[in-house]
């Protein structure tokens, strides 16, 4: 929920407004293009997005859907962090070439990387179409009336939006609903891998400085899009040739200093600013914790393994960091919000709406019982949100054979209904995904941990009786074999992979039924239709009614409030979010200042260590105080810094600019005590990371030698 656009006292606006905060879709620019300037901004609102002419739009890239990228040549290189590219190099990376290990940097264009699955997107307009969204939608109708008028109006919406074919279209909701905007893009597929720095570069710190500050993070790595000869999206071929962009950034040497103004242009990915009191209370008091109580178990066994056997560490690298991630960040929310009285902070600006609203008779019979049935609703529907949360974490993602034999199970139940004509037709579409599966899994890691949540579960809430039955002998204990079963029986495991892929091709039939008589296939089953039948029509229900009076609480606050300072949450749609370079003070006594160098990169360096090991090369270059032109003027090599930007998941990778619009860093993190501002922003601790941009082309340049990079690159100084 917004805390602060309520049309409070001018006493009280004073003392909570923050110019920060926010995820401005890039047409609301008009509205702000003044305080930008003030703030420092060189630039115009059409210099930043325009429809009709070149703007800094057309050198941001939605990469993957999951993160940012910027095009930084003009043949079409492009610069995202090394965490989005992970699983790209992952992909391409063995025990005999590790490039996650040992980095990885094309020296000509032969030897970039292809990846299949992965691509870039280019918005080319954005456009609010509510109006046309919601005609025909009134109070009268049902859900699924409703639900079939909108579905109806997209589909005219896009058909007269569709001037040409390589376009696509999506309809996004903002405001719960209460506004529509049209999205077109262009879809690039062939992208390559072209530079990523060492693991001890790119995650240096790994999962102790994950969401840390002071930082000393390299977190950036290379791709390139390559299109056909008319430079239009092509799947890869030999023949497809560099993309040649609308538009690059420049790179900007200069650096930054506190007070500057700095921009994020990028994909965040979701946030829920809006949500009222009580849903961030069971946040913080019940639902997080019981969360990070499951990552917990799932870190510390997974951890174990990987410690213990190089292949294991690479086949779990991307699991464990994805683990990881969401862990520390829940933690960090928790604190924060408890640290800055979030949800004192938040209920005191519901009492605000109400008295507006109370205000004029007409406003509190619409909207004054809003708050009140959704405080209702929240505690009536705790339990099954808690069994939801529980299943997602544990039955879904946490124990990996359940995961793969649910992906399979439409296959597997063919065997019960004696469909063999189906199991043969349907067998060669699960070649990809199970050698997919294969090449990241070990059935003793799995089985590990399995075992460890499937006892959390039991202890913890109702997992359904019949899977209880399967896993629990006598009242209070755990089958003493459940590690034997779930190994020896995984039918799935990686030395019968041979097996089963070759029975998959030549006698699917009989893997099918052996399968779904196994012991894991039946409690996988249990787990999964415990949830559908039992937690998840309950859950969904109770959502579905929160989800309709949250609508009617953004209306209320649209009507009552700021509407210039009010912007939708993020949903993975272009956003623009400003602030300036600065520190913060997290705590009594602490300060932290805005940049680090090098000289804490060494600080930290412990031979040997799994998070904190540097490669030879870099003590080598930092001996001989070789930063090339890449040092700040007082001599040392800037590695990260922090702003007041109000970024998110999926705002990973997106360009830091200057006020002329000049790329100056890498966005990639925000700092541990702020991690609550997906729901609640406090100016006062709220802070994302950046990769210096000097730190990644010293790192391209002197350190890798591939300067031949950075040669394509507009550097301006």
């Amino acid at each position: 929920m917004k805390r602060f656009q309520i049309v409070l006292a001018a006493m009280l606006l004073s003392a909570v407004a923050s110019a920060t905060e926010g995820m401005w879709l890039p047409y609301m620019l008009m509205g702000r293009e003044g305080d930008m300037q003030a703030k420092g901004l060189q630039l115009s609102a059409e210099d930043i997005y325009s429809v009709n002419n070149g703007s800094l739009k057309d050198a941001i890239v939605s990469f993957g859907g999951f993160c940012t990228g910027e095009i930084i040549s003009d043949e079409g290189l492009v610069l995202t962090n090394h965490h989005c590219g992970y699983s790209a190099i992952q992909s391409h990376s063995s025990v005999e070439n590790n490039y996650l290990r040992d980095g990885y940097w094309a020296m000509d264009r032969s030897q970039e990387l292809p990846n299949d699955g992965l691509f870039v997107r280019f918005v080319k307009y954005i456009e609010d179409v509510t109006p046309h969204m919601l005609m025909g939608v009134t109070n009268d109708l049902t859900d699924e009336e409703k639900s079939a008028v909108l579905r109806a109006n997209a589909e005219s919406l896009i058909s007269d939006h569709k001037s040409r074919n390589d376009y696509e279209y999506e309809i996004k909701e903002i405001f719960y609903g209460n506004q529509f905007i049209i999205i077109a893009s262009v879809r690039y597929t062939d992208v390559r891998l072209v530079g990523a720095p060492p693991s001890s570069i790119g995650k240096y710190g790994a999962d102790t400085d994950n969401w840390v500050w002071p930082r000393h993070t390299g977190d950036f790595s290379m791709f390139r899009i390559y299109a056909d000869v008319n430079n239009n999206p092509a799947d890869y071929s030999e023949s497809n040739v560099p993309f040649k962009p609308f538009r690059s950034l420049a790179v900007s040497l200069a650096g930054t200093k506190p007070g500057d103004f700095t921009m994020v242009y990028g994909f965040p990915g979701r946030t829920e600013e809006y949500l009222p009191a009580i849903a961030v209370e069971q946040m913080v008091d019940v639902l997080n914790p019981n969360k990070i109580a499951i990552r917990d178990i799932i870190l510390e066994e997974t951890g174990k393994y990987m410690r213990a056997d190089e292949a294991i560490k690479i086949q779990y690298a991307s699991k464990y960091a994805g683990t990881a991630n969401a862990w520390k960040k829940w933690i960090g929310q928790v604190e924060g919000i408890q640290r800055t009285h979030g949800t004192d902070s938040i209920r005191i600006a519901e009492i605000m709406i109400q008295y507006q609203l109370s205000k004029d008779a007409n406003h509190w019979k619409q909207y004054g019982h809003v708050l009140p049935q959704l405080e209702k609703l929240y505690v009536q529907a705790l339990d099954a949100f808690i069994q939801r949360d529980q299943f997602i974490e544990i039955g879904y993602r946490g124990i990996e054979a359940f995961r793969q034999l649910w992906s399979m199970h439409a296959w597997v139940d063919l065997a019960e209904e004696g469909d063999t004509a189906g199991i043969e037709e349907n067998a060669a579409k699960l070649l990809g995904s199970l050698s997919s599966f294969y090449k990241d899994y070990n059935a003793s890691v799995d089985s590990s941990v399995a075992t460890s949540l499937i006892t959390h579960w039991l202890m913890s809430s109702n997992a359904g009786a019949p899977l209880e039955a399967k896993l629990v002998s006598g009242e209070n204990g755990m089958r003493a074999d459940v590690s034997t079963w779930y190994t020896a029986d995984m039918v799935l495991r990686p030395s019968q992979s041979k097996r089963v892929l070759d029975a998959l091709e030549n006698d699917p039939v009989s893997l099918a039924y052996e399968i779904y008589n196994s012991e894991i296939y039946g409690a996988m089953k249990s787990a999964f239709d415990h949830y559908i039948t039992q937690v998840a029509p309950i859950a969904n229900a109770y959502q579905a009614q929160i989800d309709e009076l949250q609508k009617e609480f953004m209306a209320a606050q649209m009507l009552v409030g700021d509407a210039e300072n009010l912007y939708p949450d993020a949903n993975s749609t272009m956003r623009i979010t400003y602030g300036q370079v600065e520190g913060y003070r997290p705590a009594d006594a602490v300060s932290y200042k805005t940049h680090t160098y090098l000289d804490g990169v060494i600080a930290k360096y412990v031979p040997g260590d799994y998070e904190f090991d540097l490669p030879e090369r870099v003590l080598e270059l930092y001996n001989e105080n070789n930063y090339g032109q890449y040092a700040a003027e007082n001599g040392q090599l800037p590695v990260c810094f922090i702003a007041s930007n109000h970024t998110s998941g999926g705002n990973s990778g997106s360009p830091a600019l200057n006020g002329k619009g000049e790329l100056i860093g890498l966005n990639f993190d925000r700092v541990w005590e702020g991690t609550m501002s997906d729901v609640y922003f406090d100016p006062s601790i709220c802070r994302n990371i950046m990769v210096d941009i000097r730190y990644v082309l010293w790192v391209v340049d002197v350190y890798a030698g591939a300067g031949h990079l950075v040669e394509e690159m507009n550097i301006v100084r």
